[in-house]
């Protein structure tokens, strides 16, 4: 694989993540003293394939990572490939839930998004591929390991992949701020797609059109609107009460 492909991994419990689930994907690594013996596995399986790793200072590790918030360690490694739309829907059991983003650009927002979803048991996070942010870099070091158990799907075509999934019997719900249903007291579908904007501009017409429902998440009114990944933990774990294991 190219060098212009490698992904950067930074932020311990990314790397972490990474170590144990794709250790061989791991090419080049660079620990700061004081976390490098938390990967003592990681290193004796590089030097087995011959792949070089570094104890490195702190000014070192910024430069390597690109970032003052590496967090002692940054690993380059091969990127994740997640799975097709096809792929995706082959492995769905009957009780789903998925997240789409609509123009949301933000790496902090999209990696705080994959770890709610992790924790939540969401299936995976959807967007069009020019319109966000790789599961790499601050992405992946906001995602606390979860890039490593929720896969990224960008998507060429989001309309077509929407019109898809409702095919697919996945009901596709937008949240807006104000005018739709509570969230609250509306049963969601087993199999549930939500469909997330960028806070300033919220969901495109396109998407809105989509929609199957509207949701809105009922609050004081103090504030206008709740941060998109807040929203989305809202969302996922409402359909995680109603659709218990």
């Amino acid at each position: 694989m190219s060098a212009s492909r490698d992904a950067k991994i930074y932020g311990l419990h990314a790397c972490m993540a990474l170590a144990r689930r794709r250790p061989d994907a791991v090419q080049r690594a660079f620990f700061h003293r004081d976390v490098a013996k938390r990967f003592g596995e990681l290193t004796s399986a590089l030097a087995r394939r011959r792949r070089p790793y570094r104890v490195v200072d702190d000014e070192e590790l910024a430069r390597v990572a690109g970032s003052r918030h590496h967090e002692g360690v940054c690993l380059v490694a091969d990127p994740l490939e997640p799975p097709s739309l096809d792929e995706l829907l082959a492995s769905l059991p009957t009780v789903a839930r998925l997240v789409f983003l609509d123009g949301v650009h933000n790496p902090h927002n999209v990696g705080v998004i994959l770890r709610t979803a992790a924790h939540f048991g969401a299936a995976a996070v959807l967007a069009w591929e020019e319109d966000v942010p790789t599961p790499a870099g601050a992405t992946a070091r906001v995602a606390e390991g979860a890039a490593e158990h929720v896969p990224l799907v960008r998507l060429q075509d989001p309309r077509a992949a929407l019109e898809r999934l409702g095919d697919e019997g996945f009901g596709r719900v937008a949240t807006v701020v104000r005018g739709g249903g509570s969230l609250f007291d509306a049963p969601l579908p087993a199999r549930v797609l939500f469909l997330l904007g960028a806070e300033r501009d919220g969901l495109s017409e396109p998407a809105r059109e989509l929609a199957d429902a509207a949701l809105t998440i009922p609050g004081t009114g103090l504030v206008e609107s709740l941060n998109v990944a807040t929203a989305c933990a809202a969302l996922l774990s409402e359909h995680a009460r109603q659709h218990r294991p």
